[in-house]
């Protein structure tokens, strides 16, 4: 009896020892490691900061103020609709990064914009219009290019300070092509006469040939005649002197004979 005890004692021992190992063993297992606990506190850190931070900006980066400089063709009231439609114009942060990565494309007239944030509550939007030198018309519609006869734009708007050529014809035009016209050296004195007209900061409605390919200018009620093209630098470089004294009258204007020297300038009015 005495062996049979001790047998049971020494097995009922060896179970309550198993027992309390097992249960070690899944204390263990329940125990977070040390490297986890560490990475859980820095994320919940991490959380806690970003969640500051977008209260922060919510509250303190109000979007109050858009200026914008550069436009010439739009007003101010203008771009900002633009941009309205688009874009949360409610806080400054977000309208920034917005516009830093999906920017407002395909503008008429417009080359791209830049957004700086000037302060908490200020952003100013630069405006990059394209350089149009003159226009034409081609299927109801005018065709803008640029100094190199590059077609920029179609639009049915005719921009006020964008001369207008009369007298050529096309089969097709094609946007970033340059013009395709037929007679070279006519379209090279247009080209000539388009930076002229942009570098002495003329606003001219219109530029037309007539049959003796002379040159003719309209301003207003203006008709002014260039003559074949000779001297034209010195012409229209004291021509803006010319319209101001004529200003708000009509008739015709005869530079045909003009120089810098002889001041040749005719008015007639009508």
């Amino acid at each position: 009896m005495d062996r049979e005890e001790k047998l049971r004692e020494k097995k009922n021992t060896k179970t309550s020892s198993e027992r309390q190992e097992t249960a070690e063993r899944k204390r263990e297992k329940k125990k977070i490691p040390f490297f986890l606990k560490v990475v859980l506190i820095v994320l919940a850190v991490i959380l806690v900061l970003c969640i500051g931070v977008v209260v922060y900006i919510q509250s303190n980066y109000k979007l109050d103020k858009v200026q914008v400089v550069g436009n010439v063709h739009y007003t101010e009231e203008q771009i900002i609709d633009i941009f309205s439609k688009e874009k949360n114009m409610n806080n400054t942060v977000v309208f920034y990064f917005e516009n830093k990565w999906h920017p407002v494309e395909n503008v008429t007239f417009i080359d791209k914009f830049e957004i700086e944030m000037i302060d908490k509550n200020t952003v100013t939007i630069t405006v990059y219009e394209k350089s149009m030198a003159g226009c034409v018309m081609y299927m109801d519609e005018y065709v803008y290019f640029d100094d190199n006869g590059v077609v920029l734009e179609t639009s049915s708007e005719k921009l006020s300070d964008v001369p207008c050529i009369q007298g050529l014809n096309f089969k097709r035009i094609v946007l970033g092509e340059k013009l395709p016209v037929t007679n070279d050296d006519m379209f090279k004195r247009i080209l000539t006469m388009t930076q002229l007209i942009d570098k002495n900061d003329l606003l001219i409605d219109e530029i037309r040939f007539n049959k003796d390919k002379e040159i003719i200018l309209r301003k207003d009620n203006i008709k002014i005649q260039l003559g074949s093209g000779t001297n034209l630098e010195d012409k229209l470089m004291n021509l803006g002197n010319i319209l101001e004294k004529i200003q708000g009258k009509k008739g015709t204007l005869d530079m045909s004979d003009y120089t810098a020297e002889s001041g040749n300038a005719i008015f007639k009015e009508n």
